[in-house]
């Protein structure tokens, strides 16, 4: 039996003229978390440049990772300079005892290097421990500007007894200063010690301090300032890799320290 097809007229609506609406746009430069400051010199660039590279770099076992790490580059903690992943997130671990927190450094505390190179056993978390806590990878950019505020700024908003009954009570934490570090003459001093302003419980007193303890305790790379492995404590002795010491050049944490300095925030919206 033959079928009558209807054919229906079919009205084609041209897209493309709209295309260009359905475009994304690229973001304004001042909103791009990895520009420089603005003002800077020929060499100031060329330093931020190469430091931008050291912090992308990615460690292998070939040029010094671990034995024990977590993230195998600063740019896996800190992603696009901005806030590490869940996946990322170290783990700090301790005890609370009579005299005070213990943070079981003959155990490897107080950071958990839970990745290891081949061939080596990762750290697990001790049984003794009882406070642990996840820390993730905090946005990098600003901490130039951070770096360059005056102590006594700082000081000035330390309220340590609530004095002014807003219900914080903020203490400025004074640290030991490790012995590569140059400190600013007018840094402020207490019996020993320096105003401290980054990392966990603000333990770095600049990013100097933060840079080089970052290459130890995250990636496991040994430099100039702390050239001491880290290793696995249950192993009852100091092994490392076999890659010799330092294994990140100082030019390459001077230009990742000169990076961080010069990293432009994004503007307020």
């Amino acid at each position: 039996m033959k079928r009558n097809v209807l054919l229906l007229p079919v009205l084609l609506v041209p897209m493309f003229w709209g295309c260009g609406d359905l475009l994304t746009e690229a973001p304004e430069s001042n909103q791009v978390l990895d520009g420089p400051i603005d003002g800077l010199s020929l060499a100031q660039n060329a330093a931020h440049l190469a430091g931008d590279a050291g912090f992308s770099e990615r460690f292998s076992p070939a040029t010094g990772l671990g034995p024990v790490f977590n993230q195998t580059s600063c740019e896996s903690c800190h992603p696009g300079d901005g806030r590490g992943h869940p996946a990322t997130n170290l783990k700090r671990f301790g005890k609370m005892t009579a005299a005070g927190f213990d943070y079981l450094h003959e155990r490897g505390g107080p950071q958990l290097q839970d990745r290891a190179i081949p061939g080596y056993p990762a750290e697990k978390l001790p049984a003794e421990a009882t406070g642990i806590s996840e820390r993730g990878g905090p946005i990098v950019v600003g901490l130039g500007l951070i770096e360059a505020i005056p102590d006594e700024a700082i000081l000035a908003n330390e309220d340590p007894n609530d004095a002014d009954g807003n219900g914080i009570s903020g203490r400025a934490n004074f640290v030991l200063p490790p012995p590569y570090l140059r400190l600013r003459a007018d840094k402020i001093e207490r019996n020993g010690k320096y105003l401290g302003r980054f990392g966990r419980k603000a333990t770095a007193i600049d990013l100097l301090q933060q840079t080089v303890t970052a290459y130890l305790n995250d990636i496991g790379v040994t430099s100039e300032f702390e050239s001491e492995e880290l290793f696995n404590p249950e192993l009852g002795n100091r092994v490392g890799d076999n890659v010799p010491d330092p294994e990140v050049a100082t030019e390459t944490i001077n230009n990742v320290v000169i990076y961080l300095q010069t990293l432009r925030p994004p503007e307020r919206r």
